[in-house]
């Protein structure tokens, strides 16, 4: 199996998954009472899925800026399909 360096951010999302996890755990076994902040904890997730979701539609947009250059440049010049070159079967 090859190295590879740590991602700073997927590492402090798995310790915060654990260590929630945990706490929850201990909590039942030991009988305490948490107090309700599911529908906040529930809410950020949603945020955070929300906005990765959004980050990773952007980035494929982007992810090949020559060909967008590319692309921009032959449809302001004119000589890109239009509609006329519009190929309907």
């Amino acid at each position: 199996m090859k190295a590879h360096r740590t991602d700073p951010v997927s590492l402090s999302f798995g310790l915060l998954f654990v260590v929630l996890a945990a706490w929850w755990l201990v909590a039942r076994l030991l009988g305490l009472a948490l107090p309700p902040v599911g529908w906040f904890v529930a809410g950020a997730l949603l945020l955070i899925g929300i906005l990765g979701l959004v980050g990773a539609l952007r980035a494929s947009r982007t992810a090949n800026p020559a060909a967008a250059e590319a692309e921009a440049g032959s449809t302001v010049s004119g000589t890109g399909p239009g509609p006329a070159d519009d190929d309907r079967r």
